[in-house]
């Protein structure tokens, strides 16, 4: 029993991480209606970021605060070419995601080990069981800030924007202004969750976050199988998406195989919910 404490906990420090995304993907797409693709380009920006700044003697914490400002601005960047310029929504994720792979390598680098630099797990290893408690308070932390935010006038006007646009108009906001401020929170979040990475796991490689994207994606709708407050459902979302992977590593299925199983399991869960749409119409129309 106790050989399998460690795999748990794993799985669940992991698991607080990824829900960071998972909250991202929420907020961009479901909250604001928009696919942001430069979520995935954050996530390296972010660790890119806090890894330089480790290896220049930056405090931990402030490390992950100037990944999150980084993050922020990529999400403002691809507001603006949406908002002002006329950009597709999918074209300006991708467009900011490209450009931020080359700026996260020459930031950080292709791939580089923290060494012995300070980080916020470095003072926690006497218990066997502090980084996941950090984690888990991190992670609770960001839910209930976004649980009240959403619940204020800002809140409100900003899932107002996603649902009708013209009501928001009407009110004398500003869409764009609102559109804007989802994208820098979503990628603002994002790059907190790069950053929170690199520092558990002690290196930075500028291909780490191909595929988080989708991945967050799968706990996303993981999450909204289940859902309460989709904030809070984010981090089962993201921890029962890491048991699967888990699942698969323990059965020996080979880690090329991760990226297939994760876009089969969005399939499975796609149909899953259509199977419950048309169960709920049938009951209605009863």
């Amino acid at each position: 029993m106790l050989s399998f404490l460690p795999v748990v906990v794993g799985i669940l420090e992991r698991g607080f991480i990824g829900a960071f995304i998972v909250m991202a993907i929420y907020l961009a797409s479901r909250v604001m209606k928009f696919d942001d693709f430069s979520i995935e380009g954050t996530f390296g920006l972010g660790g890119a970021v806090v890894a330089w700044s480790l290896l220049h003697n930056t405090n931990p914490w402030l490390a992950l605060l100037l990944g999150c400002i980084a993050g922020g601005i990529s999400g403002c960047i691809t507001g603006l070419l949406h908002t002002k310029l006329g950009l597709n929504k999918l074209i300006a994720g991708i467009v900011v995601t490209t450009m931020l792979f080359s700026v996260s390598i020459n930031i950080g680098g292709a791939n580089v080990a923290l060494g012995n630099a300070p980080t916020v797990f470095s003072a926690l290893h006497n218990s066997s069981f502090a980084s996941l408690i950090l984690l888990a308070s991190m992670a609770l932390a960001v839910a209930f800030i976004f649980i009240w935010y959403m619940k204020t006038e800002s809140g409100f006007i900003l899932k107002s924007t996603g649902i009708n646009e013209q009501f928001v108009t009407s009110l004398g906001k500003s869409v764009p202004l609102y559109i804007t401020l989802s994208l820098i929170m979503a990628n603002a979040l994002s790059a907190l969750a790069g950053g929170i990475f690199v520092q558990y796991s002690g290196f930075f490689s500028a291909f780490g976050n191909v595929g988080i994207l989708i991945a967050a994606l799968a706990g996303c709708m993981i999450a909204e199988l289940i859902a309460i407050n989709m904030f809070i459902m984010a981090l089962f979302g993201s921890i029962i998406y890491q048991l699967i992977i888990a699942i698969t590593i323990e059965l020996q299925v080979e880690p090329s195989w991760q990226k297939l199983i994760t876009g089969l399991l969005i399939v499975v869960i796609l149909v899953v919910k259509k199977l419950e749409n048309k169960k709920i119409k049938g009951s209605v129309a009863a």
